[in-house]
């Protein structure tokens, strides 16, 4: 699976949305069908802000049929309804299950 870190330091938000679009655009190219994206989980030093802006650009990519969905690395629950109705749950490698990171955003392309 695809990996990106968007909070590195000293990223706005608006780069950080814009490396996520583009990212999207990269892994679809190369045919990946999930991408897991690091965010930061927003305790310290204004990766909250970055945290907001990908999740509320993910839910109108998701909205406007862009991606097939998304979930937040702390929801990688089998028993979680989100992560139930999921669709492509099974392009999620193992690995980003067994973490289950709150600072990761999982994107199913």
């Amino acid at each position: 699976m695809y990996q990106v870190d968007l909070h590195l330091k000293n990223e706005t938000t608006v780069s950080a949305v814009y490396n996520l679009k583009e990212s999207i655009r990269l892994a679809r190219r190369s045919k990946e069908r999930a991408i897991c994206f690091i965010v930061g989980y927003g305790s310290t030093g204004g990766t909250h802000k970055i945290r907001t802006a990908v999740l509320e650009e993910l839910e109108q990519l998701y909205a406007s049929h862009q991606i097939k969905g998304y979930i937040l690395g702390s929801e990688m629950d089998i028993f979680n309804v989100k992560y139930q109705n999921l669709k492509g749950k099974e392009y999620i490698d193992k690995e980003a299950m067994k973490r289950k990171n709150p600072g990761e955003v999982i994107v199913i392309l």
